[in-house]
């Protein structure tokens, strides 16, 4: 079965991740994700401190690729960032409009 991100009819508006040990490979699957949504509005990824500054910026570059992405919140509390993260994800409010909290 496909997995609902990959339809780009689907519907799914929110995904909370928080607290489920996902690392820097989940990040790089998640950034898949956020390439090609178009309905998902909260992606909540805290206390998933392995994430780490690869998958924020693997996540701000799809957002970035994505000009119909509809995500107004990011949740990146406690998920390991360092001043790599910040960079992209400064880069990525340059030009997002549709985010709103991160």
């Amino acid at each position: 079965s496909e997995a609902p991100w990959a339809n780009a009819e689907s519907r799914l508006r929110e995904l909370h991740l928080n607290g489920t040990g996902l690392g820097a490979a989940a990040g790089a699957c998640l950034a898949e994700l956020l390439r090609s949504s178009r309905s998902l509005e909260v992606l909540s990824l805290s206390d998933n401190p392995e994430l780490g500054d690869a998958a924020a910026a693997a996540l701000a570059e799809a957002l970035e690729a994505n000009a119909e992405s509809m995500l107004r919140e990011l949740q990146l509390q406690s998920t390991g960032l360092g001043p790599e993260a910040g960079a992209g994800l400064a880069a990525l409010l340059r030009t997002n409009r549709s985010l709103e909290r991160l």
